[in-house]
């Protein structure tokens, strides 16, 4: 993929939307306590959406910088992992980390030869992510994001 292509996807993802919500309107005005819900037991909520997303691009991150990563087990048992404090503080700290994963991906994109192996499916499972976030918006009486 060209990767001047994948970075202005990338950046549009965050403030503009890709034919999508952009993640930055997206959870800008959630409170902890609609990031927090889950509209059954077995369903995910929007913070452990977003913390699942952390997650996956921290590790494609580790690799693209020859790091280890954390070990499949640690992935598993945290992946979807609930909040243990579902507080302003937690959830203000929660997209901060997503902001600064995203300023991350953008800037391993921005490297001259960088690797396009793993980065650019970060796209489509971000967007599939983001549909899901904003169904659960949606399931809470938020407003649509134009």
């Amino acid at each position: 993929m060209d990767p001047s292509l994948l970075l202005k996807l990338w950046d549009q993802s965050w403030t503009e939307g890709i034919w999508v919500a952009p993640w930055a309107k997206a959870v800008q005005d959630v409170t902890p306590a609609q990031a927090a819900w889950a509209p059954s037991l077995n369903r995910n909520s929007i913070w452990q959406i977003v913390h699942h997303v952390c997650i996956w691009r921290e590790d494609t991150l580790s690799k693209f910088d020859g790091r280890p990563g954390p070990a499949r087990a640690d992935l598993d048992r945290d992946n979807f992992a609930k909040p243990a404090a579902p507080d302003q503080a937690a959830w203000d700290r929660t997209r901060d980390r997503l902001r600064a994963t995203h300023d991350a991906i953008r800037e391993a994109i921005s490297r001259p030869n960088a690797s396009m192996e793993r980065l650019p499916y970060h796209v489509g499972h971000d967007c599939y992510h983001l549909g899901q976030i904003m169904y659960l918006r949606a399931m809470q009486g938020l407003a649509p994001i134009e």
